[in-house]
């Protein structure tokens, strides 16, 4: 299957210098973490389907138990509050294998959604997008990303604040913009939108459309903000990466078959990773999962990353899809539970594998567990 884009890439033409600027920050340690140089090798290698020495390891856990550490989302509109809060959660957090010091800028799901005028409510630990535009389409928004949006401008806020500290300590990650079947899926609902689907497939379309300018912009100015404070930029997955890379993401799809996620969502993607020029697609869960062909035909999507989702089989269950994975010449990051990281890492050739660890351990069970994993690689 070739994917064409339902309308022209407009290239970043800043891609060469941030590529060139992350590769000189690349070779430097950080304050939080001495191993960089070593850990970014590695990343470079996991994107490139190789092997520096083992499979990436990404784990963590909460030094004091006593103090939760959660998202914050519930103090994201008092930047001094919430960065004080943030930086104790990096201060606070025991790292382990690949693991990298970040703080993100965090909105919880689908931020574009409510840059472009969704009403947003804020927890804890989520956040939730009101969906409001009508059967017909009429109150549709104009999908354009305006400067006095009160979310953009605090999401700016928040990424000046933080890189201005990172800079050679540690590193901005960036929030979950959302991919634009994710936009629409929030503002319409899922019943409205998967009957759009089938009666009225042509609103969505002009609607993608739209919507891919207003990412760009979005992208672009995360990249601009951090990089010209002199700080590293990951994104939300916490991979990291010596050229400019996205997420692309479409949970809708798990809503939908092939031929209408084909049709509607999937040149949008790859119109996405072609801008970026470097992309890990977000899939999550098993009904999301039937599309795992589809987009493998995507040239620009590097990598795969897969979360079985709650409820469903865990992650040992997937390795013929993660074996697929590696066939087509595709890297993968394979959220895993503890109890399964070294069967899967047994399973898997190690080439192009990392392994998110998935659910709470405390630091000496972390450790033991990373000890064990790299034992093989030895």
């Amino acid at each position: 299957m070739i994917i064409h884009s339902p309308s022209p890439i407009t290239p970043i033409p800043e891609l060469a210098g941030w590529a060139q600027q992350l590769q000189q920050m690349a070779a430097q340690p950080l304050a939080l973490c001495e191993d960089f140089p070593t850990i970014a090798r590695r990343f470079e290698a996991w994107w490139a389907h190789d092997l520096l020495d083992r499979p990436l390891f990404i784990g963590t856990a909460n030094r004091n138990p006593d103090r939760s550490i959660t998202r914050r989302l519930e103090l994201i509109q008092s930047p001094d509050v919430w960065f004080a809060a943030k930086l104790a959660d990096l201060q606070q957090t025991h790292r382990v294998g690949d693991a990298l010091p970040s703080i993100r800028a965090d909105f919880g799901p689908v931020l574009l959604g409510g840059m472009l005028g969704g009403n947003i409510e804020f927890g804890a630990d989520t956040t939730w997008t009101h969906a409001y535009i009508a059967d017909d389409w009429s109150n549709a928004p104009d999908w354009v990303l305006r400067e006095d949006n009160r979310w953009w401008q605090l999401l700016q806020t928040l990424a000046q604040r933080v890189a201005g500290d990172a800079a050679g300590r540690y590193l901005v990650c960036t929030p979950d913009l959302g991919g634009s079947a994710d936009v629409l899926l929030n503002l319409r609902g899922s019943t409205p939108l998967c009957m759009d689907v089938i009666e009225q497939p042509q609103m969505i379309e002009a609607a993608v459309d739209a919507i891919y300018p207003a990412w760009r912009t979005a992208f672009t100015r995360l990249y601009e903000i951090v990089l010209g404070r002199d700080a590293g930029l990951i994104h939300w997955l916490g991979l990291w990466s010596n050229q400019p890379y996205m997420i692309p993401a479409c949970d809708f799809n798990f809503m939908i078959g092939p031929r209408e996620f084909e049709r509607l969502f999937l040149p949008d993607i790859a119109r996405q990773a072609a801008t970026a020029t470097r992309a890990v697609f977000h899939l999550d869960g098993s009904g999301a999962a039937r599309h795992i062909d589809a987009l493998l035909d995507v040239p620009d999507i590097q990598a795969i990353q897969f979360t079985p989702g709650a409820g469903t089989p865990s992650a040992l269950a997937w390795v013929e899809m993660f074996r697929k994975i590696q066939r087509r010449g595709r890297s993968l990051l394979a959220v895993c539970p503890a109890g399964e990281v070294l069967a899967l890492s047994e399973a898997l050739r190690p080439e192009g594998l990392a392994i998110l660890l998935d659910g709470a351990l405390s630091t000496p069970e972390l450790d033991a567990l990373f000890t064990q994993f790299t034992r093989r690689y030895r």
